[in-house]
């Protein structure tokens, strides 16, 4: 675990939706008595402030994951990968900001920002924050392209200058994972 703010290059994610509430608006799993998958719980207990971030392996931190995660804790992720390793960092209602060290290794052009949560359903809209950042990776690294993913399991393409493509968290999981997933996304 380990914290960080952004520097110069400015790397700062947001949500579109301003308002008075904290997240979704919808109750959070553990409100309505439903408990969420334990690695889940264990990754949420890992970060508990905004700016904090785990470490794992490039195919840690699915969208599935973080979208199970910001509808719990009614926040932001981003998942940022760098070679075989990536980060989930947490950020708090309203963005999500990017540690020093890790936007560095993004300006190198040995990174990219897979995707970011919005804690709001269907906020699929990227911020002005998200499309400047875009911007300055497409300039710096030539990514052009990252995901949103919402807690209602919704996901966009986006690009510096909007949507272009929108569609639902689509995963392979195992029979076990999938029972999970159908009773905390509403399924039968």
């Amino acid at each position: 675990m380990g914290t960080g703010y952004h520097g110069g290059f400015g790397g700062t994610l947001g949500s579109t939706y301003e308002s008075n509430t904290n997240g979704s608006g919808e109750p959070s799993y553990s409100d309505r008595g439903i408990t969420i998958p334990d690695n889940l719980k264990d990754l949420l207990g890992e970060m508990p402030h905004k700016g904090d971030y785990v470490t794992g392996t490039k195919s840690d931190f699915s969208m599935t994951d973080v979208s199970v995660m910001s509808k719990e804790s009614k926040v932001e992720f981003a998942k940022v990968t760098i070679g075989d390793k990536s980060y989930l960092i947490r950020g708090d209602s309203k963005g999500t900001v990017i540690p020093d060290h890790i936007m560095a290794e993004l300006k190198k052009g040995s990174g990219k920002l897979e995707f970011h949560s919005h804690p709001h359903n269907d906020d699929l809209v990227p911020s002005k924050a998200d499309r400047l950042l875009m911007r300055k990776l497409s300039k710096t690294t030539g990514q052009k392209t990252s995901t949103i993913v919402t807690p209602n399991g919704k996901t966009a393409i986006f690009s510096e200058h909007g949507v272009f493509e929108t569609g639902t968290v689509h995963e392979i999981i195992d029979s076990d994972m999938k029972k999970i997933y159908q009773r905390l996304f509403g399924g039968k």
